[in-house]
């Protein structure tokens, strides 16, 4: 029976670079998208002030630079802003909960008039300024146009442009993604730098136990060396022949000597003379 300590096993290090990287990935991760996120608020709130407004009762020019749908919006809460022109609305601020009636009339720069349609899906509500649509046109050519606007109010402004949430909702959703794989990868590659490496066993390791003399094993039981031989069979079991050569053999003995002749055999002593 015999008893041996089993040695502990060496514990690897850590993945640093791994971590480190992991770490950076996710803060940055994050860090990014929570900018992206504040960027978007704020190109939000550019585009609701960068749309072109129109007083009413007055002919207000416009200069379509681009192509594409453009929105006419009954803006109920805001500031018209200084414009060209003499109109009595300039400079106005303005603040009202429902949405007036009103007329628009578009012309080209040929003095046509442009047909408008019909809208109310696109709408703001930031920066002190909230509007909605009651118009849209598309543009295929960049071209300068004159709007007039006639309603029975006057506590409003027509703001003219493309929807203000078309790039916010954009800039939102690329900033859920980047912060959204920011963060997967990032602890993916945390976790994975935080479980060790396998132990190395080299010069330098230390393992109990090590450098000392190989444990003896010490039988349990007697053991049997056997009976002694003399040639016969070993005594206390019988019929049972030993294996081996024995270790006592006697001498050979010498032959017995001849036998004397019967009487009367000639050249015999002590037979009678007749």
């Amino acid at each position: 029976m015999s008893f041996q300590a089993q040695p502990t096993p060496a514990k690897g290090s850590r993945r640093t670079g791994l971590l480190v990287f992991g770490l950076l990935v996710l803060i940055g991760g994050l860090g990014a998208g929570v900018a992206l996120f504040l960027a978007s608020g704020t190109q939000y709130e550019d585009a609701v002030k960068g749309l072109q407004r129109a007083p009413v009762g007055c002919d207000t020019e416009f200069d379509f630079t681009g192509t594409g749908t453009f929105y006419f919006y009954a803006e109920t809460q805001g500031s018209i802003g200084e414009l060209r022109g003499d109109c009595e609305n300039t400079g106005t601020d303005y603040s009202r909960d429902d949405v007036p009636r009103v007329d628009l009339t578009l012309v080209d720069d040929n003095g046509d008039e442009v047909d408008l349609d019909r809208n109310s899906d696109a709408s703001y509500d930031k920066g002190g300024f909230v509007g909605t649509s009651v118009r849209s046109i598309t543009i295929d050519e960049p071209g300068q146009y004159v709007l007039s606007v006639v309603s029975d109010d006057d506590d409003f402004a027509v703001a003219v442009g493309r929807n203000p949430k078309d790039d916010f909702e954009s800039a939102q959703k690329i900033a859920f993604v980047v912060g959204g794989a920011g963060l997967v990868l990032g602890l993916l590659l945390t976790i994975l730098g935080l479980r060790r490496k396998p132990a190395v066993a080299g010069p330098n390791t230390f393992a109990p136990g090590a450098g000392l003399p190989p444990t003896q094993t010490f039988p349990t039981t007697a053991p049997n060396y056997g009976s002694p031989t003399y040639g016969g069979p070993t005594a206390g079991a019988p019929g049972q022949v030993p294996s081996g050569p024995p270790l006592y053999t006697p001498p050979p003995q010498s032959p017995p000597p001849p036998s004397p002749p019967p009487p009367g055999t000639p050249g015999s002593w002590g037979a009678p003379q007749q």
